[in-house]
């Protein structure tokens, strides 16, 4: 109970700094975090890449997500099946045409679009996130889609962050549930997780 009480804190704090954030600080804070995922081996070498699509407070994706692209890797969006609280990777091809909101707010691929893989295909997945400690642990909404979905990939598949300088914290209390990140990228640095 005390870890829910503490996490709660934390998320409520940091997503108020989130969205505080002026617009042209968030555009330019994701570009700088794109130029440093985009240089990193682990993105490099990636085929199959599952991104985040992003609210308006959080490391913007579009950019990313269309140069990826244009580069030639396979990129997955999650769909969120709201019964469940699970996350399913639908290969994307086109940005503007195929994705809608949905019950949150959230762009996911139309229907018509959704092309399902399997978890076990990703080679490297980008996720977002609303506050993270140094070892890679993170506060995501709370509904623990991540942390059911990251149960699925393979073990040596790559999970990255994106995050504001601001969303980094001291320490995040642990579940039993919570799955951390290899990485944290931020417009100021890259933080291997120990």
């Amino acid at each position: 109970m005390e870890n829910v009480v503490q996490k709660e804190r934390i998320r409520k704090n940091i997503y108020a700094k989130r969205i505080s954030l002026p617009a042209v600080d968030k555009n330019k804070h994701s570009l700088e975090i794109f130029k440093k995922l985009s240089n990193i081996s682990e993105f490099i070498h990636s085929k199959n890449i599952m991104f985040y699509v992003a609210t308006k407070s959080e490391v913007q994706t579009k950019n990313m997500i269309e140069k990826s692209l244009a580069m030639g890797k396979n990129i997955f969006i999650p769909i969120m099946d709201d019964l469940s609280c699970n996350l399913k990777p639908s290969l994307l091809i086109d940005f503007d045409k195929e994705l809608k909101k949905n019950n949150q707010g959230i762009l996911e691929p139309k229907e018509e679009f959704q092309r399902i893989y399997s978890p076990e295909k990703m080679d490297l997945i980008i996720l977002p996130g609303i506050a993270f400690d140094l070892k890679g642990n993170r506060i995501g909404r709370g509904k623990g889609y991540y942390d059911r979905f990251l149960k699925e990939v393979k073990p040596f598949t790559v999970k990255i962050a994106l995050a504001f300088e601001i969303q980094i914290v001291k320490k995040i209390p642990l579940d039993l549930n919570d799955i951390p990140v290899d990485k944290v990228i931020t417009e100021k640095r890259i933080i291997q997780c120990l």
